[in-house]
């Protein structure tokens, strides 16, 4: 494969998993607490002692991250439907462990558990969050009040380096070992609001427009590859008649 096509095919390939990404964008555009990913390209350059197995430069993917900015305030007037305004994190209680969301459209489990639509429980400071009767506040610092009686407090983490969290679907994310740290100021710099939640980070048009961007890259890519591909067997069959 001579280096102009292994180029081509490289960038064909960055492409695919762009197409991923901005694919899963727009699946979820309308998701509550949903982060958008973005993917960045570069080059890598050819080794020169090992030019034979891997001659020219190969488009690949320089960075795959996620985007943290906040999105819109939606008013829902739902009293567990909760949304945070700052940089915290809900921590939930899940079958593989302590995971980490901006989700906050809550419900409550029979036992009167705050949980996630996933069923994964909202954790308070001491444990997870119960609450009983219908009468339920929850305060900017997330204390949190059922009946007039003061109940559990949120539990809101922040990460110094967010770009360590790992997506694992369902809006949630997985943190390294001694990571989370717990937002002490909760109700100042960062703060709950009841009957909200935070609409994607993402925008319909956008994710549309960056869907059917990398679409006609893609379809740039597959049409190079045809030509050198016609071009190579119009070699060959001419030399094979010289």
């Amino acid at each position: 494969m001579n280096t102009a096509m292994y180029k081509v095919l490289s960038g064909a390939i960055a492409q695919m998993r762009r197409l991923e990404v901005v694919s899963e964008n727009l699946a979820n555009v309308n998701t509550v607490g949903h982060k958008g990913g973005h993917v960045a390209f570069t080059e890598v350059l050819a080794d020169v002692t090992r030019q034979k197995e891997r001659p020219g430069g190969l488009v690949a993917i320089g960075e795959q991250r996620t985007d943290f900015s906040q999105g819109m305030m939606q008013q829902t007037e739902n009293p567990l439907d909760l949304a945070i305004d700052g940089d915290g994190f809900f921590a939930v209680e899940t079958p593989r462990g302590i995971r980490y969301t901006r989700q906050g459209s809550f419900t409550r489990a029979a036992d009167g558990t705050v949980v996630t639509p996933m069923g994964d429980a909202l954790q308070g400071e001491s444990g997870p969050v119960r609450v009983s009767g219908k009468d339920v506040h929850i305060a900017a610092n997330g204390q949190v009040t059922s009946e007039g009686a003061a109940v559990e407090k949120i539990q809101l983490v922040r990460f110094s380096d967010p770009r360590a969290l790992v997506k694992e679907g369902h809006t949630l994310f997985r943190a390294p070992e001694g990571t989370a740290q717990p937002v002490t100021n909760a109700g100042d710099s960062v703060s709950i609001l009841q009957g909200y939640v935070e609409e994607a980070n993402i925008t319909p048009v956008d994710a549309l427009v960056s869907l059917i961007t990398t679409q006609r890259q893609f379809e740039v890519y597959v049409r190079a590859m045809k030509t050198m591909d016609a071009t190579t067997e119009k070699v060959l069959n001419e030399t094979a008649r010289g």
